[in-house]
C-alpha cells in the first residue's frame, strides 16, 4: 500500500488552528448546552425529514394560530427552530472537519502501525537468529504487542 500521509503539519499551522478552535468554542460557549449520556439517550432526535416536519408545523402554527394548543409556547418553538437553522451549517462544517481529521489520523495510524509490524517481525526474525540486541528488543516489544495476553506487562527476567 503506498504511503498516503506524506507531509508533516507545521507546528505553526496546528497552533493557529488550535487558537481558532479555542476562539470558536469561547464565542459559542454561552449558547451551547452540554448533555449527559443519559440525557442524550432520552432526547427526541431530529433528522432531515424531521427538520422539514418541524419547519412545516411551525409554518402551520404561524399561519393558523388556532392549530397551536395553549400549553405549547409557540414563541419558544420558533426560537428553537431559529437556533437549529442557525447552527446547522456550523455543525455540518465541524462534522466534516472532524471526519476529515479522523480519516487523516486513521491513515497515518494505519501506515505507522503497518510499518511498525514490519519492523517488529524483522526484530522477531533477528532474535530467532540470535542477532545481538534483537532478543531484548523482541522481548520488550512482545509485551507491548496489541492483542498479546502479555501486553503492558513487564517481561519476565531471562533464566541463566
Amino acid at each position: 500500500m503506498p504511503n498516503q500521509f506524506q507531509s508533516d503539519i507545521p507546528a505553526a499551522v496546528l497552533e493557529k488552528v488550535q487558537k481558532s478552535l479555542n476562539d470558536i468554542k469561547a464565542a459559542l460557549q454561552p449558547y451551547l448546552i452540554s448533555l449527559t449520556p443519559d440525557e442524550r439517550k432520552t432526547m427526541l432526535r431530529m433528522a432531515d425529514k424531521t427538520v422539514a416536519f418541524v419547519q412545516k408545523t411551525t409554518e402551520y402554527g404561524t399561519n393558523s394560530p388556532a392549530f397551536v394548543p395553549p400549553f405549547v409556547d409557540f414563541d419558544e418553538l420558533k426560537q428553537d427552530v431559529a437556533g437549529l437553522t442557525a447552527l446547522t451549517p456550523l455543525h455540518q462544517q465541524l462534522e466534516q472537519l472532524a471526519l476529515d481529521t479522523d480519516s487523516t489520523m486513521m491513515m497515518a495510524g494505519s501506515e505507522a502501525y503497518g510499518n511498525s509490524l514490519t519492523i517488529y517481525n524483522n526484530i522477531k526474525f533477528m532474535a530467532h537468529n540470535k542477532q545481538p540486541g534483537a532478543q531484548t528488543a523482541y522481548d520488550d516489544l512482545r509485551q507491548r504487542f496489541p492483542g498479546s495476553p502479555n501486553a503492558g506487562r513487564k517481561p519476565t527476567p531471562a533464566k541463566s
